[in-house]
């Protein structure tokens, strides 16, 4: 054996045992880092699915709201036109009901006041 290994042999075996560990360690950082990005980006995902599935379930009920507000519309329509003969009242009472429909006030309008 070497003069040299025989002196200083036991430090390079410890020296190469912690250089070994250290880069074990660094390789298992490594990994547990792209894990944990992995898991953030589920995270996200999962978020933005929850969001999107808000988001919808919103838009559903506006759908069905508007749907029963446009058939109600569609009624009352129906029933100011079925309340006369007379085209010209009929077309009186259509535009006071479409003013009424988008929120105006009609009080004030004649025609619209009654029979």
């Amino acid at each position: 054996m070497p003069p040299f290994l025989a002196k200083y042999g036991i430090y390079i075996g410890i020296a190469l045992v912690v250089a070994l560990i250290l880069g074990l360690t660094y390789c298992q950082g490594q990994k547990a880092g792209k894990s944990g990005e992995v898991v953030k980006q589920q995270q996200r995902e999962i978020g933005v699915q929850r969001d999107v599935g808000k988001a919808n379930e919103n838009a559903a009920e506006a759908r069905v709201a508007d749907t029963a507000r446009a058939a109600q519309q569609e009624r009352e329509l129906k029933d100011a036109l079925n309340a006369t003969d007379d085209p010209a009242r009929q077309r009186v009472l259509r535009g006071c009901l479409i003013l009424r429909q988008q929120g105006r006030d009609t009080q004030d309008i004649p025609a619209c006041r009654g029979p």
